[in-house]
């Protein structure tokens, strides 16, 4: 049986209820492997594909070959990919605090160099409702939003001042008009556009922590959750056999990608869920 849990003030959802599901829901699609160190997945499907060498390709569903990213080690290591506007893929270098916006294609648009703005670390980002960036600055303990130009076109007091206490969220996730910053040990901090907090939810130390569709999803161990934002119903499954010791889950819709390491040969496995 399902149950709600009930929001009072800010006080946080708690996760008491379960509803169980076999493992037969999971069933694989496809599979893809070669040198893969990370990968991203977009609303239609597409992967992207970063190897060793931080060449980034964007394959389809199907496996054929979109476009190719070929401008690498040129600003460091990639650090991380954003795809959620998948017209304009985004790369983001921890060295120099700096981020590549591409096209569809992964023709580079522009270049944004936060350190000008005198962001000199990042400690979470994501793309904005309208294409620009938030992110959370760690040395000024606040949310900020930043222009393709990397100018703050908006900033929060510092959280300490009104949380009590420091504050380093580790993921953040624009959705529905609302920003979820997500601390594991603290757990899922809800804020409007202007900086209000709204509400938190007790979800605490989930790996491969995601909000996506009006949902939350996350892991622990061999266990992988779905949270329902709206109704507050939330589900668990255990991941067949096959779908364990993954080094990266990407959730995106009713599709499971998960990246292994097996031997000398890295693959990403497809599975739907029913």
């Amino acid at each position: 049986m399902r149950k709600a849990v009930t929001l009072l003030g800010f006080s946080f959802f708690t996760l008491s209820t379960v509803f169980a599901q076999s493992d037969s829901i999971f069933q694989l699609i496809r599979s893809f492997q070669g040198d893969i160190r990370m990968f991203a997945a977009d609303h239609l499907g597409n992967l992207y594909l970063v190897d060793r060498k931080d060449q980034v390709k964007k394959i389809s569903s199907k496996g054929d070959s979109l476009a190719v990213y070929n401008d690498v080690r040129r600003l460091g290591p990639l650090h991380s990919i954003d795809v959620s506007n998948p017209l304009q893929p985004m790369l983001y270098y921890r060295d120099g605090v700096r981020f590549v916006v591409l096209d569809r294609f992964l023709n580079p648009v522009t270049r944004i160099d936060l350190q000008a703005s005198e962001i000199l670390q990042l400690k979470a980002w994501t793309r904005s409702y309208d294409n620009q960036i938030w992110l959370f600055d760690p040395l000024a303990y606040a949310l900020k939003k930043v222009d393709l130009s990397g100018k703050v076109q908006w900033s929060t007091p510092d959280f300490r001042l009104f949380l009590g206490r420091p504050f380093m969220p580790a993921r953040l996730f624009d959705q529905d008009r609302n920003l979820y910053l997500y601390e594991a040990g603290q757990g899922v901090y809800v804020f409007d556009y202007f900086g209000n907090l709204k509400n938190g939810i007790q979800i605490f130390d989930w790996q491969d922590f995601q909000v996506d569709g009006g949902y939350i999803f996350g892991r622990k161990a061999d266990t992988l959750y779905r949270y329902e934002i709206k109704s507050t119903y939330y589900d668990e499954w255990t991941l067949p056999i096959e779908l364990r010791g993954a080094v990266q889950y990407t959730i995106r819709g009713k599709m499971v990608y998960a990246l292994f390491r097996e031997g000398q040969t890295d693959r990403i496995r497809i599975y739907s869920v029913r």
